[in-house]
C-alpha cells in the first residue's frame, strides 16, 4: 500500500508546486496553500537559469519540453572582468547533448505559471500555514483563519523563514548566515543582438566588491543582476537618490553593455535582496515524522551556482519518488535528507566560497583571482561544476 493518499504543501513556489504536480499524477490528493492572495503577487521575480540537472528532473514531470519552450537555451557562460577582459568562456552545448538536456535562462513567472497550470486547482490563495500537530497517524494542519485540514504528510516549501520549519523546530532554531552582499535584480527592455546576445550567460567580476550578471530572456527583454559588496554598498546614498541612480553611478566605468542595461531599466523594476544561507553545520534535520521541508525552508544557498531552484525542484522529485515507494511516511522523510543532503550540503558550501570572492576589494587581490579565474576556470574549475552539478542524486 502506498504510504501517503493525501498530502499537504506549504507554499506555491517552485519547489511547493513541483511536489505538487508530482504528487498529483502520482495520484495523491493534494492541497497547496499559499499565503499571497493573488495570481499576479504570486507570479512575480526577476529571471534565473534551469541547470541540466533541473530539466533533467523537471522531465520525471513531463515538463521539461514545456519549460523549454518558455525559455531561451543558454550555449555559453562567459566569464569577464570589469576591465572587459575574457576570464573563461564555457560551451556549454556538448554538456547539453552530452548529457541530454538543456540549460536554460527564463523569467522565474514564467517556470511558476507553468507549474500552476500543471497543480490545477489543488492550490489555495490566501491561505497560510499557522502551525501543525502531528501523530501516529497523519498530520493536522492549522491554517491563519482557524480552519483546520487532515493530511498524510506535510512539505514545507515555505522558503527561507519557514512557518513549517520554525514549527518542526519548536521556535528555536539558529540564525541564517548573512553572505555580506545585496543582488539587485531586474528585467529591463533593451532589444539588440548587438547589445546582447541570445544564448549567452555573462558572469562580470569586478574590483571594488561588485559583479554583474546578465542574458538576454526573449528579443524584447534582458534580465540582469548586479551585486553589491556591503563595503561598498555602504557608500550607496539611497535617501537622496533612487535605485537607478545609485546603481547607474556604481556601474558606469564598466564595459558595454552594462551602463546601458542599466540606464534602460525601469525604477520600479529594480528589486534589491539581501542574500542568506544556512550553511550544512547549522541546518539541522529536515524533518520529523510526518513533516519534511525541501529547498529553502531546509536548505537556503547563496545564488552563485544559480542552483537553489534546481536543487527544490529535485528536492521535490526525489521526495515525490520517496514516498511512492515506501510504505511508511516517517521512513520516506527520513529517506530524503539520506538521499538528498551530502549533494545539497556541497553546494551549499560552493556557492558560499564563490559569492566570498566576489566581495574581494583589493586591486592586487581581485587581480589575482582574475589570474586565477583565466588559468583554470576553462579547465579545472569547469569540470569541477559539472561534476557536481551532475552529480544527481533523485
Amino acid at each position: 500500500m502506498p504510504a501517503v493518499r493525501n498530502a499537504i504543501v506549504a507554499g506555491a513556489g517552485i519547489g511547493g508546486l513541483t511536489a505538487a504536480v508530482g504528487l498529483r499524477r502520482a495520484g495523491v490528493e493534494t492541497i497547496v496553500l499559499e499565503r499571497r492572495s493573488t495570481p499576479d503577487r504570486l507570479l512575480t521575480g526577476g529571471g534565473f537559469m534551469l541547470w541540466h540537472n533541473a530539466v533533467l528532473a523537471l522531465r520525471e514531470l513531463k515538463l521539461d519540453e514545456p519549460v523549454a519552450g518558455a525559455g531561451v537555451e543558454i550555449v555559453y557562460h562567459e566569464f569577464r572582468s570589469d576591465r572587459n577582459r575574457r576570464l573563461a568562456r564555457w560551451d556549454v552545448a556538448p554538456e547539453a547533448a552530452r548529457h541530454g538536456a538543456p540549460a536554460l535562462g527564463l523569467r522565474r513567472s514564467e517556470l511558476n505559471a507553468l507549474l500552476m497550470d500543471a497543480a490545477g486547482d489543488q492550490v489555495r490563495l490566501g491561505a497560510r500555514c499557522a502551525g501543525f500537530t502531528q501523530d501516529a497517524d497523519g498530520v493536522t494542519v492549522l491554517l491563519d483563519d482557524g480552519t483546520e485540514l487532515r493530511a498524510d504528510v506535510l512539505i514545507g516549501a515555505d522558503g527561507i523563514r519557514s512557518t513549517v520549519r520554525e514549527g518542526l523546530r519548536k521556535g528555536h532554531d539558529l540564525p541564517l548566515r548573512y553572505a555580506g552582499y545585496t543582488a539587485w535584480q531586474a528585467i529591463t527592455r533593451l532589444r539588440g543582438e548587438d547589445v546582447v546576445p541570445t544564448g549567452t550567460f555573462f558572469n562580470l567580476w569586478g574590483r571594488g566588491g561588485l559583479r554583474f550578471l546578465y542574458m538576454r530572456l526573449n528579443e524584447d527583454e534582458v534580465y540582469w543582476d548586479a551585486i553589491t559588496a556591503d563595503s561598498v554598498g555602504a557608500s550607496f546614498d539611497m535617501l537622496a537618490k533612487s535605485r537607478r541612480e545609485v546603481m547607474a553611478e556604481a556601474y558606469r566605468d564598466w564595459p558595454d553593455p552594462v551602463p546601458r542595461i542599466v540606464e534602460s531599466t525601469a525604477e520600479e523594476a529594480i528589486l534589491p535582496i539581501d542574500i542568506f544561507d544556512r550553511p550544512p553545520d547549522r541546518a539541522g534535520g529536515w524533518g520529523r515524522g510526518r513533516v519534511v521541508l525541501i529547498g529553502d525552508a531546509a536548505h537556503p544557498m547563496t545564488l552563485n551556482l544559480s542552483q537553489g531552484a534546481g536543487q527544490a525542484i529535485e528536492d521535490a522529485v526525489a521526495l515525490v519518488r520517496l514516498l511512492s515507494s515506501h510504505d511508511s511516511v516517517p521512513a520516506a522523510v527520513a529517506a530524503l535528507e539520506d538521499l538528498r543532503l551530502e549533494r545539497v550540503a556541497g553546494m551549499v558550501k560552493t556557492a558560499w566560497t564563490i559569492g566570498a570572492m566576489g566581495r574581494w576589494r583589493s586591486g592586487p587581490l581581485c587581480a589575482g583571482r582574475d589570474l586565477f579565474m583565466r588559468a583554470f576556470f576553462d579547465s579545472v574549475g569547469r569540470k569541477q561544476s559539472y561534476r557536481q552539478m551532475m552529480d544527481v542524486r533523485f
